[in-house]
């Protein structure tokens, strides 16, 4: 299945790749397009209006100069001589309102414009100072001749020049604006186009994700369904094998049983037979216990149903001479009834291993106790086994529930099925496991089995009514 993933990822890349590639490439170029917008407006803003602006009003001043100088210069030819301050404010102005305009950018073709503007500007200003010291040096008539002549000259080419300026800024300022509408409108054909290509391919990659994710899903639930059948088939040839290996098993430890009790105590041939029917209790126990992990994870019957109390109590008296003959206490704190939603037995397989499991490794403890709680919760059963054993090393305290995990040098006969059994019984019934263990101390297995439901135990007390 592995080796499926490149064919299957690769055209939903290529799709996700072109659709994102398509989106940043529409917001660069609106990004682009919008500076390119930003700086026509800014240059309409802050220099080509700005630059009429200041020469309209620089004109204006101009022919206001031009009319006080020849007020100024006829009332000195009729005998009235005025005040000149209006006519130097005036000649200010104009003289501000063209260092205004330039200050401002240059646009291609106006340096050339500057200079005429400036050529006829200073003419102007020579020849207005020369009108002046005549008036001034009491010779006003030659003063008119020079306003009515030259000067007329100087002010009309400075107002043409000016107004030369102002109609290049005016040309500058429509190409600005033009251009600021075909950007706009170019802008968005473009980005609606992007935006298109991204979203097609977009819904593409999606559809392209859907197909892929439905021959996937197909694909899992065809090998779950696969994996079902071999677990089934796995299942029952565990079955037919342990019965194969068990049948001839069973009448071998019954000939070996036989043949014990032809000899006495300390004969050779007796030891060698204990030896064979120790291995054969080995073999026995190895495939019970890779049965019963095998059919472990078998989904629980509906409605099912155990009593606690029955399934300790049996337990217990299985048990407790065991212990007894390990040196060791088993013992059952007091629990009020209660029914857990599995078969009695499953909750004895798992109660069974934990039990054994905490007997097995109690070791050389000063107290071997073994305490066995319930407890009755909410919405589950809580079953506790204590020991006083030696604990579980910090390195296989998240590893004890996995299959064929043992302690190093463990010197107990084994295969490590036991907890993961535990494990596998418990989850497979919607319940959970757990530890708590210090090491020198002991260790304190958990398990949490759901409560059995109120309609289970009708069934259960109907059943019994009904059995002979």
């Amino acid at each position: 299945m592995l080796d499926r993933l490149p064919s299957i990822l690769l055209p939903l890349f290529a799709a996700f790749f072109v659709a994102i590639a398509s989106f940043v490439i529409s917001a660069g170029y609106a990004e682009h397009r919008a500076t390119e917008i930003d700086e026509a407006a800014m240059s309409l803003a802050e220099n080509a209006t700005p630059s009429i602006m200041a020469l309209a009003a620089a004109r204006a001043e101009l022919r206001h100069t031009q009319a006080l100088l020849s007020d100024l210069v006829n009332d000195a030819a009729l005998g009235r001589p005025r005040d000149r301050r209006e006519l130097d404010e005036a000649r200010d102005n104009l003289s501000r309102s063209i260092d205004v305009y330039l200050g401002m950018p240059v646009y291609p073709g106006e340096l050339k414009q500057w200079q005429t503007v400036a050529q006829a500007l200073g003419k102007l200003d020579l020849d207005t100072d020369r009108a002046l010291s005549l008036v001034a040096n009491g010779r006003p008539d030659e003063a008119n001749k020079l306003v009515d002549g030259a000067l007329r000259a100087d002010f009309n080419s400075t107002s043409e020049a000016v107004m030369d300026s102002i109609e290049l800024n005016a040309r500058q300022a429509r190409h600005l604006a033009i251009e600021i509408a075909a950007n706009r409108v170019r802008s968005r054909r473009i980005a609606l186009v992007l935006n298109t290509v991204s979203v097609t391919f977009a819904v593409l990659a999606c559809a392209a994700a859907a197909v892929q994710i439905r021959r996937h899903v197909r694909l899992l639930w065809q090998q779950g369904v696969l994996l079902e059948r071999r677990a089934d088939e796995l299942e029952q040839f565990a079955g037919r094998v342990a019965h194969d290996v068990l049948s001839p098993l069973g009448a071998v430890a019954l000939a070996l049983d036989l043949a014990l009790r032809r000899y006495g105590e300390g004969e050779p041939a007796r030891k060698a037979l204990e030896r064979g029917r120790q291995a054969i209790m080995r073999v026995k126990r190895m495939t019970d216990g890779l049965l019963e992990f095998a059919r472990a994870g078998a989904r629980p019957e509906p409605g099912a149903r155990a009593e606690v109390r029955p399934v300790v109590d049996d337990l217990m008296a299985e048990l407790v001479p065991a212990a007894a003959e390990l040196g060791a206490e088993l013992c059952v704190e007091p629990f009020a009834p209660c029914a857990v939603a599995a078969s009695p037995g499953v909750l004895t397989s798992i109660l069974a291993n934990l039990i054994r499991n905490a007997l097995k490794y109690l070791g050389d403890a000063a107290v071997c106790r073994v305490v066995i709680r319930v407890l009755d919760e909410r919405d589950a059963v809580r079953i506790e086994v204590e020991d006083t054993g030696p604990g579980i090393a910090p390195a296989l305290e998240q590893m004890v529930f996995e299959p064929h995990v043992r302690a190093q040098g463990a010197r107990v006969p084994g295969l490590g099925l036991g907890l993961a059994t535990v494990k596998r019984l418990t989850e497979a019934h919607g319940g959970r496991v757990g530890l708590r263990t210090v090491v020198g101390k002991g260790s304190l297995f958990w398990f949490e089995l759901p409560r059995a439901s109120a309609a289970s135990a009708r069934a259960f007390e109907i059943g019994s009514s009904t059995s002979p």
